[in-house]
């Protein structure tokens, strides 16, 4: 624009010289100069503040690295690269199975002998508790007895022997010594029926996490999209390691559409400006929007931590800016390709009347995508 704009006041200068016959002179052809060159700038100053326009545009989706949780060798591939899938439905791949269905019987069997000694130590802990009910019991009746005995002694001396005093003494005290002995049986039965449950929780989580393992060894898709980049085989080892992912996956679910502007012309841009977008995918044809964020970061501007110092000949900045912005046709944002380029042009609250320059340049952008595909 700047160019027909400059083209249409060379045009104004030729008619008046060429035309009108007005003679040229120092004083005349220094002025048109200054004010061509005062008109052109203002208009371009106001134009880019009121309605800036970008060249930048791409469209940006999710990547998720297809990275299985278990590994062993893939025995079946289902997913078809670039071929729509729906997330949790569409299986990508199966993992062969037949060791984690070992570690699921053998966590089952652990799991069984578990419950069981559980249940043992529960019947040896009623044995405990009726043992101190026999045991108290046989306390009072020799504390009985060897009360009535002392009695006896007492009101006629020498009717009970001393011998036979002291064996009840004593076999009181044993049953006293039976009760504290059930006691700690019991106590120790407790114990044990609690280590015991505890190893029954155990059990029960690794058998949770076999069980896990081997849902595993069938990879879903991770969300709405598609794979690319696919390198599985049949036959092939996979590992549940990050640096190796198996391929790429695209999630069609959300997209992002972004450009990026100078720092200086986003002053009036706020959330909610309206969007004209052009993309090189879709010639000639013009699509709304509205911004969605201003995203003022950028990474160079983010000193990363290192054991190096940095450099200041490498500190610097393009004094540029991203904005999100977001499409308002519902099926073209579901549909538009990944790494789709194009020309955005904002619509903010001031100088509106300059907003037909940007209006007319992304129209001729749109149809140059015809005659121009480069």
């Amino acid at each position: 624009m700047i160019a027909l704009f400059t083209i249409l006041y060379a045009a104004c200068i030729w008619l008046i010289y060429a035309k009108l016959k007005v003679r040229p002179t120092a004083w005349n052809l220094a002025g048109f100069i200054v004010v061509g060159v005062l008109f052109i700038g203002t208009v371009v100053i106001f134009w880019q503040f009121s309605a800036p326009i970008s060249s930048q545009v791409v469209v940006a989706r999710p990547t998720i690295q297809i990275v299985p949780q278990v590994k062993g060798p893939i025995t079946r591939i289902v997913a078809v690269p670039n071929q729509r899938l729906v997330k949790g439905q569409d299986i990508l791949f199966e993992i062969q199975k037949d060791p984690y269905e070992f570690a699921v019987q053998q966590k089952q069997a652990a799991l069984g002998a578990a419950e069981q000694n559980v249940q043992q130590l529960q019947a040896g802990l009623k044995v405990a508790q009726a043992s101190i009910t026999e045991a108290t019991a046989r306390t009072a009746a020799a504390k009985a007895d060897y009360v009535a005995k002392e009695q006896v002694n007492e009101r006629s001396a020498g009717a009970v022997s001393e011998l036979e005093i002291t064996n009840l003494r004593e076999r009181y005290a044993a049953s006293e010594a039976g009760v504290e002995k059930s006691k700690a049986v019991l106590e120790e039965a407790t114990f044990s029926l609690a280590a015991a449950k505890q190893q029954v929780e155990l059990a029960q989580a690794n058998l949770d996490q076999a069980e896990f393992d081997l849902r595993q060894c069938t990879v879903y898709a991770p969300a709405d999209g598609f794979v690319t980049n696919w390198q599985v085989r049949e036959g092939a080892m996979a590992v549940p390691l990050p640096l190796s992912p198996m391929g790429s996956f695209i999630d069609t679910s959300q997209v992002d559409v972004v450009a990026v502007f100078s720092q200086n012309v986003l002053k009036n841009v706020k959330p909610g400006d309206k969007v004209e977008i052009a993309l090189k995918s879709h010639p000639g044809q013009i699509f709304s929007g509205t911004v969605e964020s201003r995203i003022e970061a950028s990474g160079e501007g983010q000193f990363v931590t290192s054991g190096q110092l940095l450099s200041a000949a490498q500190i610097h900045s393009s004094g540029k800016f991203a904005v999100k912005l977001h499409l308002d046709d519902g099926d073209l944002r579901d549909s538009i390709a990944m790494g789709t380029s194009g020309v955005a042009t904002i619509y903010t609250q001031r100088g509106s009347p300059f907003h037909v320059i940007s209006t007319v340049t992304v129209r001729i952008k749109a149809w140059m995508y015809y005659l121009l595909p480069i």
